[in-house]
């Protein structure tokens, strides 16, 4: 059975990045990857080492950013990239564009809506809104195309197709995040999840965490705070690899993240760690043990930490676990190959994987 794995964009090492790479991981090292992006030498990693095919959008996209500035583009960039009817199965793990990649209809499609990144809130240009009826119909176009639909939220797709899809957590490498002795940390500072921050919500926490003398350090990806970066470089810790950033985050009294749409990926890691994180709520997690809801004085004064279960906070993190992902496809992935091989059996002359 000749299986291909395809994506939105290769351009940043991420959560989505580790997603597609825990599919590829799965189906053997002789499977191509179809992405719309593919920003060569951007990301260290296997995934490099892949047959990569991807369109025109890869000459002039280097980021999430630029990819959604030109989404008027996609629908025929996504046309021209087409997956060849030799294939019998497409694992598509999509963050709003790469499921309307154009298949042939015999070919068998998993398709996974991780997230819609069209649906962020942002300032459209006069191309993106005059074609976003365009873009839309594209999208809802492609969902049928999955013969298989995952989502890990129902909000994500239309309401039309809520009774075909399969709810299914993301998948988050939390390997290196583990429970460890409370005695190995004084525990006296806080950590503070700088992603979904602007430039201005940064200067008002660092200023008032600074007035009240509370240690502190920002992490994960910060480019976008590179003029305060320079001001307060010691507040800043970065995104750095597992190994570096686990005893950070077990030593710490708690982190805030203000992610409210997003897979919460560092709440996570934090929870794993059975550390506990103040939010203002998120849609992939609810409050109750270990997430807690940010008060109106969390950036003012150290918050009380009530009694927890480690083992329970840990326990809601690693239900998203990627092995945990793995098992789930596994699974589906043994049905669909009995299916098909049922249908025609394969031909390894062709170079099955």
């Amino acid at each position: 059975m000749k299986i291909v794995v395809s994506c939105d964009a290769i351009v940043d090492r991420d959560y989505y990045l580790e997603a597609v790479e825990a599919v590829l991981d799965m189906v053997g090292d002789n499977c191509d990857l179809y992405t719309i992006v593919h920003a060569q030498n951007s990301v260290v990693g296997p995934v490099e080492m892949r047959q990569i095919k991807s369109t025109f959008l890869s000459n002039f996209t280097k980021s999430w950013d630029t990819l959604i500035k030109n989404s008027y583009l996609i629908p025929s960039a996504s046309k021209n990239l087409f997956i060849p009817c030799s294939v019998d199965l497409i694992i598509n793990i999509s963050r709003g564009f790469s499921h309307g990649i154009k298949k042939c209809d015999e070919t068998k499609m998993l398709s996974f809506i991780v997230e819609d990144i069209n649906k962020k809130p942002r300032k459209k240009s006069f191309k993106e809104f005059v074609f976003s009826t365009l873009v839309k119909s594209f999208q809802k176009k492609g969902l049928r195309q999955a013969d298989e639909l995952w989502t890990s939220r129902l909000d994500l797709i239309p309401a039309s197709f809520h009774e075909k899809a399969k709810l299914v957590r993301p998948p988050v490498k939390l390997g290196d995040y583990k429970i460890l002795p409370d005695a190995l940390f004084q525990r006296d500072y806080i950590l503070v999840n700088s992603e979904p921050l602007d430039l201005e919500k940064a200067k008002v926490i660092i200023d008032s965490l600074e007035s009240s003398k509370i240690k502190f350090k920002f992490i994960g990806k910060d480019d976008h705070l590179e003029e305060l970066k320079t001001a307060h470089e010691q507040h800043f810790y970065g995104n750095r690899c597992g190994g570096e950033m686990a005893p950070l985050i077990s030593g710490c009294l708690y982190l805030i993240d203000l992610e409210e749409s997003d897979l919460p990926v560092w709440s996570l890691k934090t929870m794993a760690s059975a550390r506990p994180v103040f939010s203002p709520g998120n849609s992939f997690v609810e409050f109750g043990e270990g997430f807690y809801e940010a008060p109106s004085s969390i950036f003012n004064e150290i918050q009380k930490l009530e009694e927890f279960d480690k083992n329970s906070v840990r326990g809601r993190a690693v239900a998203f676990e990627e092995l945990r992902f793995k098992h789930i496809l596994n699974k589906v992935l043994t049905d669909i190959k009995k299916e098909l091989q049922t249908e025609a059996p394969c031909d390894n002359s062709e170079g099955c994987c």
